[in-house]
């Protein structure tokens, strides 16, 4: 939540930063679609020795924007190895005139070392005719999927509050705006009495903290609630400071 404007009878507060919010669901989105497009989720692997001439090897890379075929002779082949960055990790091909990745990023750690295994001994074994390896890591366009439905289902759903504190008119303006669906709620601020921060706890024992507005006869206006307790202090006071300057007024 953030103060859009303070002065001696007008406060102001927005709940969600329009500029945050569509950078965070342009970040999915973006990431949801390169996952997509541009990883090669499926890779095959043939090698073939020849005894009249060189054999070669050739990898068939694919993603859904279609396939990518690459040729390598096989006498330039040296072997393979796993890289490992983080959590993931891939299987490179070492040739006489540098690495070639074979699989994409996965996080199977097991299946790769034993991937990079059979090609090693496939180079070191002369009389192994035929080498045919198979990653389909196809299951990862899910998560490309995940981030760009969290994008599209963030810009649906989103819900953006403004509360508009207006001494010369008296009231307390609550205004919800979403893509489908805008209403606003008027409340008077002689009804408006204090302010408290409530502390509460989840099902996973994370903490949050809630802004209420104290109304006459007991009932509470709550503000979305976070998990950073300065914030919610800092609209806290602010609030807390309006409505006791109005009061001497």
């Amino acid at each position: 939540m953030k103060i859009i404007r303070e002065t001696a009878t007008e406060l102001i507060i927005q709940t969600q930063n329009i500029f945050d919010f569509w950078l965070h669901s342009f970040l999915l989105m973006t990431f949801g679609l390169m996952s997509l497009a541009f990883d090669y989720h499926a890779a095959t692997l043939s090698c073939q020795r020849l005894q009249e001439k060189p054999g070669s090897c050739q990898i068939v890379r694919s993603n859904l924007l279609g396939s990518y075929i690459q040729e390598i002779q096989l006498d330039a082949l040296q072997g393979a190895k796993v890289q490992r960055c983080g959590y993931r990790s891939r299987v490179l091909l070492l040739t006489s005139v540098g690495n070639v990745p074979f699989t994409g990023n996965s996080t199977n750690w097991g299946n790769q070392d034993a991937v990079a295994s059979d090609i090693n001994f496939f180079v070191k074994n002369a009389k192994n005719r035929l080498l045919r390896l198979k990653q389909d890591d196809r299951w990862l366009e899910w998560t490309g999927g995940i981030l760009l439905l969290a994008a599209l289902g963030a810009i649906v759903l989103r819900n953006n509050e403004t509360y508009s504190f207006d001494g010369t008119l008296n009231t307390l303006t609550v205004k919800q705006r979403g893509l489908f669906a805008r209403k606003a709620i008027q409340y008077s601020l002689c009804d408006i009495y204090g302010v408290e921060v409530e502390r509460t706890k989840d099902r996973d024992f994370d903490v949050w903290y809630e802004v209420r507005l104290l109304v006459s006869g007991g009932s509470r206006i709550s503000l979305p609630h976070t998990m950073s307790p300065y914030e919610q202090l800092k609209i806290a006071k602010a609030i807390n400071n309006y409505l006791h300057a109005r009061s001497h007024y």
